[in-house]
């Protein structure tokens, strides 16, 4: 279980941090130079995806349709615990949870 919460933090992260440098950059030009509204459009980007992501994990335990024999196997070879599902919904959180450290940024910051 450890292994897989490891990996759910590490494509996340990788995913988080990705995010930040485009939107990041892209905030900061479209602003001309203003960090403040930059960080907001990080912080609501990431706040959409993992929104998003939460929602489709939700669907994915809801649908009653479960996972063909071909498909576990498959994905068992990467996580060897956690479901599609889970590992969705635990990715979503960790987005989530970057986009609550750069709200907490932006509260220190606009005081």
């Amino acid at each position: 279980m450890g292994m897989d919460f490891y990996k759910c933090l590490k494509y996340s992260s990788f995913v988080s941090g990705i995010l930040v440098i485009l939107i990041g950059v892209c905030g900061f030009v479209i602003s001309r130079g203003n960090l403040i509204t930059a960080l907001e459009s990080i912080k609501a980007v990431l706040f959409a995806v993992g929104s998003i992501g939460l929602i489709m994990g939700a669907v994915s335990i809801i649908k009653k349709d479960r996972e063909k024999d071909r498909d576990w196997l498959e994905w068992k070879k990467r996580f060897e615990i956690f479901t599609y599902r889970v590992t969705i919904s635990i990715m979503s959180i960790i987005i989530l949870l970057y986009g609550c450290i750069i709200d907490e940024i932006l509260f220190m910051f606009v005081k």
